[in-house]
């Protein structure tokens, strides 16, 4: 026969007595068993290549004498079987020192933090207009000569009666009236408030009911006379309005009520819907203000600077005579 074609691959004879025998796979090699030359592998001296002390030969587990060891404990370097075996930040550990990490270093479980329902509590000042509201027409009641002395008249008002402007915004004619505009303030108040603080809830509160006083004065007759927190109310539908959008929550539900109540204005007669336009923007114009002014250094100076600016303007308009665009 002629030469062998070489395939590149050593050919080893089955039966050559003098072939040395292959050397096992590193794969199958016990960790510290000397002489395989394996990447990873303990020298012979026992320590792998970062110095690591490997399991002695036939080593057993500490807890469990008739299991072979896996792996060594990297706390207290004792061998361990694969159910002892607890995973570490780096290599493994065994069960107790795993116990003795946990209690020096307890892991910490975040719970979903719970959405937390406006309370009256946290809503001070609604409680306060709300009461006071009540005892003002509890002498009305008992006194309704002081509803003429106290309501929005166009007229009186041209004659230096400026005090108006306030105090109709917590006078109401009967118990219907009061009612449904203490109920809008506690739902929509107990929100608001929390969000923007109490003293300028206090200052939206009055600038809105001022603004909805002021657009009676211009845009109804003089001999016309209104009354009512409604309009105040409405700035506070309007800030929540502003609140909401900066939050970015839904306001589909805020702007259905704003538009269902002014539809009822124009549709009922008697409702005083420049009162509530007014509010409306007055609280819009306050809010936007308000939240413009968290951005700045001085924050309490430019909220004053808000309030202020509004009133002067208000002030403005009723420079004009009582009246002055009659829609009423």
């Amino acid at each position: 026969m002629g030469p062998a074609v070489p395939t590149g691959q050593p050919q080893c004879p089955g039966n050559d007595p003098g072939w040395p025998a292959p050397s096992p796979p590193a794969a199958l090699a016990w960790p510290g068993q000397a002489g395989t030359g394996a990447p990873g592998t303990p020298e012979p001296d026992g320590k792998g290549p970062e110095g690591q002390v490997g399991i002695p030969p036939g080593a057993t587990c500490y807890e469990h004498p008739d299991r072979m060891a896996s792996s060594l404990c990297r706390s207290c370097e004792r061998p361990i079987c694969t159910e002892c075996m607890v995973e570490a930040p780096i290599g493994w550990q065994c069960r107790r020192c795993a116990r003795t990490t946990a209690r020096r270093s307890p892991g910490v479980r975040h719970r979903q933090a719970a959405m937390r329902r406006p309370t009256l509590r946290s809503a001070p000042v609604t409680i306060a207009i709300v009461i006071a509201c009540v005892i003002v027409f509890a002498v009305t009641q008992s006194s309704p000569g002081v509803v003429d002395q106290t309501v929005e008249w166009g007229f009186q008002i041209a004659n230096g009666q400026w005090y108006r402007l306030f105090t109709a915004m917590f006078i109401h004619y009967n118990a219907l009236h009061i009612g449904m505009d203490m109920l809008s303030l506690v739902i929509v108040g107990r929100v608001v408030e929390p969000a923007i603080g109490h003293w300028r809830f206090l200052g939206l509160y009055l600038v809105a009911g001022v603004a909805g006083n002021v657009a009676c004065y211009a845009l109804t007759a003089p001999d016309v006379g209104s009354a009512g927190a409604s309009g105040a109310v409405f700035g506070l539908f309007g800030a929540y309005f502003v609140l909401a959008r900066r939050a970015s929550v839904n306001t589909s539900s805020i702007v259905t009520v704003i538009v269902l109540n002014l539809v009822i204005d124009f549709q009922v007669p008697g409702i005083s819907w420049e009162a509530h336009v007014g509010g409306l923007i007055g609280g819009l114009a306050v809010t936007i203000g308000y939240v413009w002014a968290r951005h700045q250094r001085r924050r309490v100076v430019v909220d004053v600077g808000v309030l202020a600016a509004c009133a002067v303007l208000l002030g403005l308009v009723m420079l004009l005579p009582p009246g002055v665009v009659n829609l009423g």
